[in-house]
């Protein structure tokens, strides 16, 4: 369903919106959970967290900044983080971005990461802890595999967040959220995304 002042734009990895914001000046790129985007533009980036992890990788000096919106379905082990499938996605969605990155010209050894969400919101009761511990622990271990130094963290707590990336300094605006209608909305979302992938169901 399309918002009004949102533009539908097509990417490698899903469909998303964009709209101008008179606020910043600038226009923004909205992902959901399951995407991601990397740009080289003066432009934001932004998402609405619940219990999902975004993972925002910024290259200061080439003005690069990407970010991602992920969820697991399963808790992180050993295992799971080198061939599980419960975590493949979560894996998947970093290295993409990372490879992403690279692509428009980020320098590997310059990007830097701040990681946000992992909420407590899920109405499962034996996902509500340890999906958004997991996705958090993922995206911190992946950036200890690659070699990427994370600067700032928000997470767990039980309230929603809403962040915006500038893709020009990797500056991120945050606002946190225990608006009861919000933590609803986001607690459906996530629920059904979360069963989804555990019955093998397309996104």
């Amino acid at each position: 369903i399309e918002k009004a002042g949102y533009k539908k734009i097509y990417r490698d990895y899903g469909t998303m919106f964009e709209r101008p914001s008179i606020k910043y000046g600038r226009s923004i790129t909205i992902i959901h959970p399951g995407e991601l985007y990397a740009s080289d533009k003066d432009e934001l980036i932004g998402t609405l967290l619940g219990s999902c992890v975004a993972l925002c990788l910024y290259d200061e000096e080439a003005h690069i900044a990407g970010m991602n919106h992920f969820m697991l379905s399963g808790r992180i082990t050993k295992k799971d983080v080198f061939s599980d499938e419960s975590a493949k996605y979560g894996i998947n969605a970093i290295k993409k971005l990372l490879k992403l990155m690279i692509q428009k010209g980020a320098d590997r050894s310059r990007i830097k990461a701040k990681i946000f969400g992992g909420g407590h919101v899920l109405s499962i009761p034996e996902m509500s802890w340890f999906i958004p511990d997991d996705n958090v622990r993922l995206a911190r271990a992946m950036m200890e595999l690659e070699d990427i130094h994370i600067v700032k963290s928000d997470v767990g707590g039980g309230y929603t967040r809403k962040i915006m990336m500038d893709v020009q300094n990797g500056k991120v605006y945050l606002k946190r959220s225990t608006r009861e209608e919000v933590i609803q909305e986001l607690e459906i979302r996530d629920s059904e995304y979360v069963l989804r992938r555990k019955s093998h169901g397309k996104d």
